[in-house]
């Protein structure tokens, strides 16, 4: 036969009383709600983190050498793409430059910049025809000619060869606002003869070709 259990007042206060600072439920209810809120605020700080990221100052053109002058600092907010971009805490590489045209106030991304290579040669830069264009590629071995506008500007001399065995580093395809311009950035390491020679005839607007050095090997 099942015990009686009597149930007096005095029970039933005990059982409903208003639990104390010392009850081990109400601590860890409090415990988990300044958790929940600790969580919230880092949430928020992360997403609303900023920092300062260069940008062009000005237009830099394909093959340009990249100086502090020619950058500011903006701060902007980037979340997960912020590891693509240059930021105030990236060094800047020694003789770095551009390897596409950056728009002035456009942020620096980390594949636009290329730090010049050690071995004494330095980066030129052709823009040609990108159909002639695309049939480089970097690696690439090609003679660099060129032939001087003369005096009354319609006629060209003999072309020249300046350098021979020139290394591709890349072609970019050069886009303006509108679509494409039909032009594509062919970017050559040369010796610093050469690139005397290839930026003096850029400024004259001399012509500038490419002859792939295989087509005089036998």
């Amino acid at each position: 036969m099942a015990q009686k259990v009597t149930v007096t007042p005095q029970v039933i206060a005990e059982r409903i009383h208003k639990p104390g600072w010392k009850d081990p439920k109400l601590l860890i209810g409090l415990l988990l709600i300044l958790l929940s809120v600790l969580a919230v605020i880092g949430v928020m700080r992360a997403t609303n983190k900023t920092q300062n990221y260069y940008i062009a100052a000005h237009d830099i053109k394909v093959g340009d050498e990249i100086r502090q002058e020619d950058l500011t600092l903006s701060e902007v907010r980037l979340g997960d793409s912020e590891n693509l971009y240059l930021s105030a805490d990236d060094a800047l590489p020694d003789y770095a430059r551009a390897n596409q045209n950056i728009p002035a106030g456009a942020l620096l991304q980390q594949n636009t910049v290329k730090a010049q290579d050690h071995d004494g040669r330095r980066l030129a830069t052709v823009v040609m025809d990108s159909t002639i264009a695309s049939s480089f590629t970097t690696g690439d071995r090609v003679d660099i000619w060129v032939s001087k506008k003369k005096d009354n500007g319609t006629a060209y001399s003999e072309p020249q060869v300046v350098m021979q065995a020139a290394e591709v580093s890349g072609v970019h395809s050069e886009e303006s606002m509108i679509g494409s311009t039909g032009k594509s950035a062919v970017q050559l390491l040369v010796t610093d003869d050469a690139l005397a020679e290839v930026l003096n005839a850029t400024n004259n607007e001399n012509k500038i070709n490419l002859v792939p050095t295989t087509f005089g090997q036998k």
